[in-house]
């Protein structure tokens, strides 16, 4: 059964709200990493919500180029696209 556009709106819709709560979870763990950069286990925490976050990512846009040229809302964090913030972010792994 093929899903309607609506579905396929509304699994967007709630993929991007869990990437907006990993967003938080991995701002969490960076915090926690800042402060104990010695735990190796806070680094695969954080390394695993980025790969997470990127699946998740992938599977929105692959979701959207399924809805038949309907508008949709696309997410972006331009702080987070940042080249300086993500080599940050990647120090961090």
């Amino acid at each position: 059964m093929k899903p309607t556009q609506s579905q396929i709106a509304l699994r967007i819709y709630f993929l991007e709200r869990a990437l907006e709560g990993m967003e938080q979870a991995a701002d969490d763990a960076e915090c926690d990493l800042l402060a104990n950069p010695t735990d190796a286990s806070q680094g695969r925490q954080l390394g695993a919500f980025y790969v997470l976050a990127d699946e998740t990512w992938r599977h929105i846009q692959m979701l959207r180029a399924r809805l038949d040229g309907a508008a949709s809302l696309i997410y972006f964090d331009s702080r987070l696209a940042d080249p300086d913030a993500r080599a940050a972010r990647q120090a961090l792994i």
